[in-house]
């Protein structure tokens, strides 16, 4: 009578066992394991700022019909579903509702996910990311901040909410139980042609802080 598979099995040494088990030696699978890790010190990010309300980017449980919108705070983007759910609010300027809505319609969620940072910054501040890297679960970024150009407005001693909006090259699980980001004021080298903004001067200019560069906010 020929061996039973278990036989065959019990009969293999554990370490060879174990590589079967854990799928050692699959180019694909070590594949996902690189993706699951990484560093991007490029990345791709829309900066957006309201300067008349408390937040910036809201999303509506899925599960409620009839339940208001939420603000994020940090949080990932895994579907096209989940991203349809999103919302701009109130006081954010429509070119900047606009640029939202394509940034999340233009990601691949097949091969991308995006992660919502938001907060608050300084009127007449900005922040130029200077990489952003993630991890099973965990999203990091680093950033500095400067002063905005002197053609585009802000007042001095004001805070306005802000959201960085990031697509990652790399799909990732929804859940997230840690974040971070690190960063200096000012930064070591500056974009913006002057050094001081006078105090208690409001600059006029633009309501909001996007460029086709990247960096204005």
């Amino acid at each position: 009578m020929s061996p039973t598979r278990r036989a065959l099995l019990s009969a293999l040494p554990v370490g060879a066992l174990a590589g079967c088990l854990s799928g050692a030696g699959d180019p694909e699978s070590e594949s996902v394991q690189r993706q699951a890790s990484g560093i991007d010190s490029d990345p791709t990010v829309l900066k957006v700022r309201n300067p008349d309300g408390d937040s910036v980017i809201l999303e509506r449980d899925e599960t409620a019909d009839e339940s208001e919108p939420m603000s994020i705070g940090r949080g990932l983007v895994t579907s096209a579903d989940q991203a349809a759910n999103l919302s701009v609010a109130d006081g954010v300027a429509d070119a900047d509702r606009s640029r939202v809505r394509s940034f999340l319609e233009e990601t691949d969620f097949d091969a991308e996910t995006v992660y919502v940072a938001s907060g608050r910054i300084e009127s007449c501040e900005r922040i130029r990311v200077r990489s952003v890297s993630w991890q099973p679960q965990r999203i990091e970024y680093s950033y500095c901040r400067e002063l905005r150009p002197s053609d585009e407005a802000c007042e001095s001693e004001t805070r306005v909410a802000h959201a960085l909006i990031f697509r990652l090259p790399v799909v990732l699980e929804r859940r997230l139980t840690g974040r971070g980001s690190s960063g200096r004021s000012p930064c070591r080298t500056t974009e913006t042609d002057y050094a001081v903004i006078e105090g208690n001067a409001t600059v006029p200019g633009n309501e909001t802080a996007i460029d086709e560069g990247g960096d204005g906010a």
